[in-house]
Formats: C-alpha cells, sequence, structure tokens
C-alpha cells in the first residue's frame, strides 16, 4: 500500500514511466501535488454541465415520446422538482461510479486531476459514495482549500480523500 506522502514524492511508478512522456513538460513539477480551488472548481463545472445536458436530453426525449405516442393526452406533466432530484441522484450515481473506478470524472480527466483516498490509492465503493453525497449536500465545503495550506476542502479533511494533479492516464468513461 502506498500512503499519499509516498505517492506525492514518487506519483509515477517506474513502470509507468512510458506513460509520464505524454505529460506536458510544464506540468510535471505539480505532478502528484494537490490540486487548487480553480481546476477543481473548473472540473466540478465541467461534470455539472455533462449532467445537466444528460438531464435536459432525457426530459425532452420524454416530452418528445409523450407527444409521439400519446398527441392528445397530457398525462406526463414532469414535475420539475422530481426532475433536480432526479438530476442530483444521477450526479451522485455518475461521482460515486468515476471515483471508485477510475478516480477521475470527465471533468477531473480534462483537469488533470484525480481522487485519491487517503493510501494515496483509488477509492473503494464506499467512500466514493460518502463522497458524492457530502459534495451534493455540502458543496460549498470546496471553498475551504482557499484558507486550507494543504488545498484540501472540507470533505477531503472529514473522509480523509485528497484530489492530486495526476495527468498520468487520460478519462475513460
Amino acid at each position: 500500500m502506498t500512503t499519499f506522502s509516498e505517492f506525492q514524492k514518487n506519483p509515477v511508478p517506474p513502470a509507468e514511466l512510458i506513460k509520464s512522456q505524454r505529460i506536458p513538460p510544464a506540468a510535471r513539477p505539480f505532478q502528484g501535488n494537490r490540486a487548487g480551488l480553480f481546476s477543481r472548481v473548473a472540473a466540478d463545472v465541467i461534470d455539472v454541465v455533462a449532467v445537466s445536458v444528460l438531464m435536459v436530453a432525457l426530459y425532452f426525449g420524454l416530452m418528445a415520446a409523450e407527444f409521439i405516442f400519446l398527441p392528445e393526452s397530457n398525462i406526463m406533466k414532469l414535475n420539475p422538482y422530481l426532475f433536480l432530484a432526479a438530476g442530483y441522484f444521477v450526479m451522485w450515481l455518475y461521482w460515486t461510479w468515476s471515483w471508485a473506478t477510475t478516480g477521475r470524472t470527465l471533468g477531473k480527466g480534462i483537469m488533470g486531476l484525480r481522487v485519491l483516498n487517503h493510501k494515496g490509492e483509488r477509492m473503494r465503493w464506499s467512500g466514493a459514495a460518502l463522497r458524492s453525497v457530502f459534495c451534493l449536500v455540502f458543496p460549498f465545503g470546496l471553498l475551504w482549500t482557499v484558507v486550507s495550506n494543504r488545498n484540501r476542502s472540507v470533505q477531503d479533511v472529514v473522509l480523509r480523500t485528497s484530489v492530486v494533479n495526476d495527468w498520468g492516464e487520460t478519462v475513460s468513461i
């Protein structure tokens, strides 16, 4: 098992040295360091926009299906609050799955970030699910990175996780 300190000292294991060739030279000094506020916010905005686009497409798809198959009926008046709740559920599912499988979401992959547990490894399903709930319920916890000398959000402090700069692999969805 690798601790976070060991990961930070050597973020690219020798077996993955070939992959490090893909890391931009300007980014190599930051590899393995904890990510700052702006890169994390940008990654989260990308994720929220992606899920929002998915939910809007689903909404219009359901409305189109109603129009095609039940043109004279108006039974499918979707409650916007129910759709908002469904969006939160999809966001939770998306974050949980992404953090537990690859350690990064689409946004974190684009921004070159990865979520790790306290051992410097990919999160377990239970930890990823709990972190997702925490991020959805208390999104302003991310602002703690501004005052934290270790660039950790409230979620990171409570759950002992870290979001690090890691350009080693591309995102796979």
